[in-house]
């Protein structure tokens, strides 16, 4: 059974490429390799549901949320295993609620639009193989690149890897 399965319009949506999957990479402040579960959520293909805007045929339940197919998003969600796997050498930026993190990777659409990624990273459960958890929490086009970033702190991912695994708390840069 498919992670996702979803029906639109009659067709069976492809969603293979947002299946659970694995990072595996070289720490080198852990001076080991570590091993990520990346899993994605429906909000990486889907938008929030609108009575009146969006066709009920197209409604999908995330939990007890409604949220509606989007197509754009459901294109766009093609690059994130890509971009995932270039993790590894990447920055990424905490939010400034301190509970997600994005990842803005040099993707700039037609129009000028980017493709922020917004994920949480934490420790994964005992007994796996795994040693973090990453969950893609959503992915869509944004036009402004500041809007994006204000507020946020950067850090470099392999660093922010060593950081969660070894329970250490990631501090925001001081606002001024």
């Amino acid at each position: 059974m498919s992670y996702f399965e979803h029906t639109i319009d009659g067709l069976s949506l492809d969603l293979a490429h947002l299946e659970p999957r694995e990072l595996v990479f070289f720490v080198k402040k852990l001076n080991r390799e570590l091993a990520i579960e990346v899993k994605f959520t429906n909000h990486c293909f889907t938008v929030d549901f609108k009575d009146g805007l969006h066709d009920p045929k197209h409604l999908i339940w995330d939990h007890k949320r409604r949220r509606a197919y989007d197509p754009e998003r459901h294109a766009l969600s093609r690059k994130l295993p890509d971009l995932i796997d270039a993790l590894p050498t990447a920055a990424v930026y905490l939010t400034p609620t301190d509970r997600n993190y994005v990842y803005l990777a040099n993707v700039v659409l037609p129009d000028g639009r980017h493709y922020p990624i917004y994920f949480h990273l934490r420790r994964a459960q005992a007994g796996g193989r795994q040693r973090l958890l990453l969950v893609v929490e959503s992915a869509y086009p944004r036009s402004d690149r500041q809007a994006i970033l204000v507020g946020t702190t950067k850090i470099s991912f392999p660093i922010l890897c060593a950081k969660v695994y070894r329970g250490e708390p990631i501090r925001p840069q001081a606002r001024r």
